[in-house]
């Protein structure tokens, strides 16, 4: 489980910032190693995000969107606010639509031209990037009642939606090593961002030492190695007499906290360190003793899924102690005799879904797991179905560990939606999650519109 993020620049604005680290923590919890690719120019057009996994590239035009979103794929888009005032969105430039389209020729030509530079001789000829998958993303998240007409060309998603859509869909044709996936930002003169994988790693500067920023060279041919301040200071200072002319005096409190602030990282572990102290004084003040693992607590984890409820800020949602609210609907709508993945909000009405699944929250009280599922049937002319049974869900988390349904504790064992109607059922898994597990990976193998993942966070993590 990695992530690294690559940049050209710093993204400018910290909508953005914040988006870009709000999905680095969720693919964090995810298998294999993920690269985020933000803000950088190929071809002479800046593309606002690119992430790779082994079997998959996905371009994508990142918009945040503070109302529901309006358009088609010729005309302008629109951002609706809660006064229902309507402004335009990319005023004077090419809709989010066709600007990720033209993202996807520069990187894609880009990437084929130098497939002799990624790819051993025999595996370059059978590597088409053509292959690439082209999405728009709302940030934090796609708002219910959106209406946005798109094609086969490009995804819509909400960033929310965004960690799960990457476990679900690959691009054909394109296999790659650690190795392989590496040499693109190398490629592209991108620098790793090194604040958000620090932050990632979970090491936040001290507070007795100043922060050294190292920037990396984008050739592996100049490795630069990181020192230490305190190391540093040993090396620059190992005369004696050299030591007596050049050591400072110990810098005061206030130094170093003003010295702290001038960077991202130290402003970031600042905040920290003020919400920690906060929620100490609280617990204090009103006495409250540790949780018992069945008790409601609260957390913050990173959500990959669709909020309860409405449109919450992205990808961060409270999670109880013992109980994963995230709601996760999946929708999907039958074209040309396959199922196809649509989205549950915001879509065209030649696209809206036939069958909605939702992994509406999974209990991880009292030594066992509860997966509490609901199945919307939209369709006039049949009765949809899905068992709740070993058969048909499997369960897995981060760590390889491997957990049964108890069919005989599911309730029902099989959920059966008629035309127009919603229902619900409970499957129940008679065991405790793994405590080194950060992620539980549920599969629906067949039923009701074949092999679909979500991803739910355990408890304690976050």
């Amino acid at each position: 489980m990695a992530v690294q993020v690559w940049i050209g620049e710093k993204p400018e604005h910290a909508n953005e910032r914040r988006a870009i680290m709000a999905l680095a923590r969720g693919l964090d919890r995810l298998d294999g190693l993920y690269l985020i690719l933000a803000n950088f120019s190929v071809g002479g057009r800046n593309i606002d995000l690119v992430i790779i996994k082994q079997d998959g590239i996905f371009i994508i035009e990142l918009k945040h969107c503070d109302g529901k979103v309006f358009g088609d794929v010729n005309g302008p888009w629109f951002v609706e606010g809660s006064n229902g005032e309507r402004k335009r969105l990319n005023p004077g430039r090419k809709n989010p639509y066709n600007q990720v389209i033209s993202y996807y020729y520069n990187l894609v030509n880009f990437l084929n031209d130098h497939r002799a530079d990624l790819l051993p001789p025999q595996k370059a000829k059978t590597v088409d990037f053509r292959t690439c998958r082209r999405l728009v993303v709302i940030a934090p998240t796609l708002q219910e009642g959106s209406h946005v007409e798109t094609d086969w060309k490009v995804d819509l998603k909400g960033l929310d939606e965004l960690p799960a859509y990457l476990v679900t869909e690959r691009s054909s044709e394109i296999d790659l090593t650690d190795e392989e996936m590496l040499r693109i930002p190398e490629l592209l003169h991108l620098t790793r961002w090194a604040e958000i994988n620090t932050l990632l790693k979970g090491v936040l500067p001290r507070l007795d030492e100043p922060t050294v920023v190292v920037e990396r060279p984008a050739s592996p041919e100049h490795p630069v190695i990181d020192v230490p301040p305190t190391e540093q200071a040993r090396t620059l200072t190992a005369d004696p007499e050299a030591q007596q002319v050049s050591t400072p005096a110990p810098p005061t409190s206030n130094r170093r906290l003003a010295s702290l602030w001038q960077s991202w990282t130290g402003r970031v572990a600042l905040a920290s360190g003020l919400v920690i102290l906060a929620l100490i004084g609280i617990l204090f003040s009103q006495g409250r003793s540790a949780p018992r693992p069945d008790q409601s607590a609260q957390s913050l984890v990173v959500s990959t899924s669709l909020p309860a409820g409405g449109a919450d800020a992205g990808a961060i949602s409270p999670v109880s102690i013992c109980v994963w609210s995230g709601f996760q609907p999946v929708g999907r709508r039958m074209i040309n005799g396959v199922w196809e993945n649509v989205g549950v909000g915001g879509n065209a009405p030649g696209l809206s879904p036939d069958v909605v699944v939702t992994l509406e929250e999974v209990e991880f009280c009292n030594g066992k797991m509860t997966l509490r599922w609901s199945l919307r049937n939209n369709l006039s002319d049949q009765s949809i179905v899905l068992p709740l049974t070993a058969e048909n869900i499997e369960v897995r988390d981060s760590v390889g560990t491997r957990y049964l349904v108890a069919d005989d504790l599911s309730q029902p064992r099989e959920l059966r939606a008629p035309p127009g109607e919603r229902v619900r059922g409970s499957a129940i898994i008679d065991r405790p999650v793994n405590l080194n597990a950060s992620t539980l990976v549920v599969v629906l193998k067949k039923l009701p519109f074949g092999e679909t993942t979500w991803l739910v966070p355990t408890p304690g993590t976050g």
